[in-house]
């Protein structure tokens, strides 16, 4: 396995011009690039109501790498909607239809992530029943993935396979539920039968944290966010630290920090196939400020109970 993923990663490496280094939204500047500035055409006059003034400059520079920072930093659904179609098309022409061709090796991120290389394997659905308060539940919606951009925004960007996350809770009020995050409703309890369903990809897996200690943590941490909506959702993918909102991975892993546990991996396979889609400084920007789905099922400091398709 060890020799495999690093020809993997030679293989990947030749795709990238320099290697990926930390780099930040505010980082990236509106001056010319040579590139981006030369086709106004590209540019979808947005809706100026809930845009952000951010959002707004950005779409007028028409540079790929300025409205890819503002897209992956919105501060709204109202930027991703006015700035989503102009990336798309830049993008599309600095790199073409993004993942149509498939590396091979991107089968063997896949396995990496996931442990199931085609992602052909099946769900015991007897595993749902062995849950344990605290467990981390990833899924993928669909044989295409990310079918929900209403309710996990910007994943058809970031997710390679999976585009949820939350932490399994258990029986509450009579349901047996999972904490999580989603641009309908903020912070807050699912039941359960929402990552049972028929067609989902599920992925669960748990720490070597004893029990107790893990219950007593999400409890307090339940207290702090709410459960209702009282944490709304952050659409700045790219600011894992702040406290005022939470994406779904961000909440598994501002959780898990509580037990001492960082389940973001940043590995580095996720860094190469974000840059065969989208370039060096915004797969920096991404792979480096924000914790995907996919990085926690990349996590060493976690162990992967099962995966597969529901049935």
């Amino acid at each position: 396995m060890t020799h495999r993923l690093l020809v993997l990663l030679f293989i990947l490496a030749t795709l990238a011009i320099t290697l990926v280094q930390p780099v930040t939204a505010a980082e990236i500047d509106g001056g010319d690039d040579g590139e981006d500035n030369d086709d106004t055409s590209l540019i979808s006059e947005p809706p100026s109501t809930g845009v952000s003034a951010g959002a707004l400059a950005a779409l007028r520079s028409n540079s790929y790498e300025r409205i890819g920072a503002a897209l992956f930093s919105a501060k709204s659904q109202a930027d991703i909607n006015a700035l989503a179609p102009t990336f798309d098309r830049l993008r599309e022409r600095h790199y073409g239809p993004a993942f149509v061709v498939r590396p091979s090796a991107v089968d063997d991120v896949i396995a990496y992530i996931t442990g199931d290389k085609y992602l052909a394997g099946k769900m015991n659905m007897r595993m749902y029943g062995q849950l344990k308060k605290g467990d981390i539940l990833l899924r993928r919606t669909g044989r295409n993935g990310c079918k929900q951009w209403d309710i996990i925004p910007l994943c058809k960007y970031w997710a390679l396979v999976y585009e949820h996350s939350g932490i399994y809770y258990g029986a509450r009020n009579g349901k047996i539920s999972v904490y999580e995050s989603s641009n309908i409703g903020g912070v807050q309890f699912k039941d359960i039968d929402t990552w049972r369903a028929r067609d989902l990809y599920i992925g669960i897996q748990r720490s070597r944290v004893a029990g107790a200690t893990i219950s007593s943590k999400l409890e307090a941490f339940i207290r702090k966010y709410g459960a209702n909506g009282k944490t709304p959702y952050n659409y700045n993918l790219v600011d894992k630290q702040t406290e005022r909102a939470l994406y779904c991975s961000q909440l598994v892993w501002k959780f898990y920090l509580t037990l001492g546990v960082n389940v973001d991996s940043d590995h580095p396979f996720y860094a190469d196939w974000l840059r065969i889609g989208y370039g060096n400084t915004l797969a920096a920007l991404i792979s480096r400020n924000a914790v995907a789905p996919d990085e926690i099922g990349m996590s060493s400091n976690v162990y992967r109970m099962a995966t597969g398709w529901n049935q």
